[in-house]
């Protein structure tokens, strides 16, 4: 029998899956936490991740797996979504606003015929999601090392954590949402920005 082969490629997956209180809200008011996730996507997040070359993998309920070929791409667009959610939050109901959790990586993908992407990579970045602060983004070194030089935004060091289902623990680089609220949104600059970013590696 011949072994199937999977494709496999380098990508940077988004992992955004925890709506805060999500559960909460939905038991409270289904219909309309419902209708108001779907539109957040489709008016907020999927023209933001197509104007970054991302694709939505799949829904996951409450988030999204999306990959992109670009590191840079993946983090520009995170930021841009906190942004746009922080933006939109505003003189909402507490209990009416959207807030997101996103964790990012970089790593080797196997993907299915079907476009499903499986790996070590997407549980990282499924794990990263959960040291994201409410409304902010957690990246992985390897994203933190591919962007500290395009994009100017300091993500603290968090340092090394132990994460279930992980021989390995993982680097964790954050960027708090008082952090992204301050930001002036960036391209992504072809260009290395020379100046040392807080919290990454140093190159």
């Amino acid at each position: 029998m011949v072994q199937e082969r999977f494709q496999r490629r380098l990508s940077a997956i988004i992992f955004s899956s925890d709506v805060v209180g999500y559960s909460r809200m939905m038991e409270s008011d289904e219909a309309g936490t419902f209708e108001r996730l779907k539109a957040y996507r489709r008016e907020l997040g999927e023209p933001l991740i197509k104007v970054h070359n991302g694709r939505i993998v799949k829904l996951t309920g409450d988030g999204a797996l999306v990959e992109f070929a670009s590191a840079v791409e993946a983090v520009s667009c995170a930021v841009k979504i906190q942004r746009s959610a922080l933006n939109r939050n505003t003189g909402a109901l507490e209990d009416q606003r959207i807030v997101f959790r996103i964790g990012i990586n970089l790593g080797d993908i196997i993907v299915d015929p079907d476009g499903d992407i499986y790996g070590d990579c997407v549980n990282v970045a499924a794990r990263l999601e959960a040291f994201a602060p409410t409304g902010g983004i957690a990246i992985s070194r390897a994203v933190c090392e591919q962007v500290r030089d395009h994009l100017p935004y300091a993500f603290e060091d968090r340092g090394e954590h132990p994460v279930r289902g992980l021989v390995r623990p993982v680097h964790v680089f954050v960027l708090g949402p008082d952090a992204i609220a301050g930001l002036s949104i960036i391209e992504p600059s072809l260009s290395p920005i020379r100046q040392p970013k807080p919290g990454c590696p140093g190159g």
